[in-house]
This record gives structure tokens, C-alpha cells and sequence, in this order.
């Protein structure tokens, strides 16, 4: 069912599994898609589950459900725009081998998220407060989101249009994906909260705003309004 050959490709040559996504042969398109298919959302559910056990209880349960559909709805969302990109800037292939390395791009986040997921924990386990926590699991998130970005870097190969090619998805990537998170919030679940809650309906800012708060809290420079 997995292609675990395939999987370790992505990890040690993802040239070379980039090389094996352009073949644009149906078997291979279905392997790679499944294999991919399955390891995010193997990945994202786990460190789901583990992000929500510092709240635990229901939170367990309800990040390792909106954790996977987040990650995998940002894919399906912006999959299309990936393939319009490619082929109104030099890249005209056919559908297939741009989704296919689209999804082998989510497949390598997914691997170095769930690479990620046993120091969270650890840090889970030892106490680690809420706002440590955030922090840490963003940047397990965005050290992932490089690894996916580099084998996008390795697919889209030389030639015409690739800077523009890949700054402009990364923008439509990073706006949709920021979305589908902060909609499908908490993931940690609000220090003090009462009851655990499958979403949140309150207003509580944006997500770049919220993540600096939390900076501003373990540097102490959170700034006083003047009454």
C-alpha cells in the first residue's frame, strides 16, 4: 500500500524522487499519491494528538481530528493554483506530475513533522508552558514546511520562471494553510478555558499578532496600554 522506498527517497535524494514524480506514468502517480496521502496524514494526526496533550482530555481527540484536515484541506485547496503557476510561467506539464509533486512536497513536511513530534512531547511531559509550547510547535511546523519546500525547489528544476513560480505559491501557500489553521483553532486549547471546545468562536486577532504575543511573554516585553 506505502512505498516506503519511495518515502525514503524523499528524505535522502529528493532529487531523485522529484525526477520519479516528472515520469508522468499512471502507476507511479498513483503510488506516490497514496504513499503521500498516508504518511501526512499518519504525521498530522500524531502531532495533533501530542500538541493537544498539554491541554489533554477531549483536546487529544479534537487536535488529532482538525490537525490532519487542516493540513491536507491546505493541499487540496491550493494544488490547483500550484499547477496554474507552473504552467502560465514556463512549466506547462500536465496535471498529473505537478500534483504528484505537490503531494511528495507534503509528503517530506509530513516525515520532518513527525521527526519533530518526540521533543514536543518530551517538552509536553516536562511541564512546558503554553506559550513554549506554541512557540515550539510552530517551529517544528515551519522546519517541516522547509523540508516540503525544498523538494517543490528540487520539482519545479532549472529554467524560466522559477523564483516567480515559487515565491508566488509560496504566498498563496502560506495565506491558505495560515487560514485553514487559525479557522480550525485550538489546537493547544486557552490556558484557563473552562471547557474544551471544538472550535473557537471568539475573535482573538490574527495568527502573526497572537504568535508575537506569545515571544513578547517569554522575553517579558509585552507592552502595558497606558490607561
Amino acid at each position: 500500500m506505502i512505498d516506503l522506498a519511495f518515502l525514503d527517497t524523499l528524505l535522502r535524494a529528493p532529487a531523485a524522487a522529484a525526477s520519479r514524480c516528472h515520469r508522468d506514468e499512471p502507476a507511479d502517480a498513483a503510488a506516490i499519491a497514496r504513499s503521500a496521502l498516508v504518511a501526512i496524514t499518519v504525521a498530522a494526526t500524531t502531532f495533533g494528538a501530542v500538541v493537544g496533550s498539554w491541554r489533554g482530555g477531549k483536546q487529544v481527540a479534537f487536535a488529532a481530528i482538525k490537525m490532519p484536515v487542516a493540513v491536507l484541506g491546505t493541499f487540496v485547496l491550493v494544488a490547483p493554483a500550484f499547477w496554474a503557476l507552473t504552467a502560465a510561467l514556463g512549466r506547462p506539464w500536465s496535471l498529473r506530475p505537478a500534483l504528484a509533486i505537490m503531494l511528495a512536497a507534503g509528503a517530506r513536511f509530513a516525515l520532518l513533522l513527525l521527526a519533530f513530534t518526540p521533543p514536543l512531547w518530551l517538552a509536553i511531559d516536562l511541564g512546558a508552558p503554553y506559550d513554549v509550547v506554541k512557540l515550539l510547535a510552530t517551529l517544528a511546523y515551519g522546519l517541516a514546511g522547509l523540508a516540503g519546500l525544498e523538494m517543490l525547489v528540487r520539482g519545479l528544476g532549472e529554467g524560466p520562471g522559477r523564483r516567480l513560480t515559487l515565491g508566488l505559491f509560496a504566498v498563496v501557500f502560506v495565506v491558505v494553510g495560515g487560514q485553514n489553521a487559525w479557522v480550525l483553532r485550538p489546537y493547544l486549547g486557552v490556558p484557563g478555558a473552562g471547557e474544551v471546545t471544538f472550535l473557537v468562536d471568539a475573535r482573538e486577532g490574527g495568527l502573526v499578532g497572537q504568535l508575537r504575543e506569545s515571544a513578547r511573554d517569554l522575553t517579558g516585553r509585552r507592552h502595558v496600554r497606558a490607561r
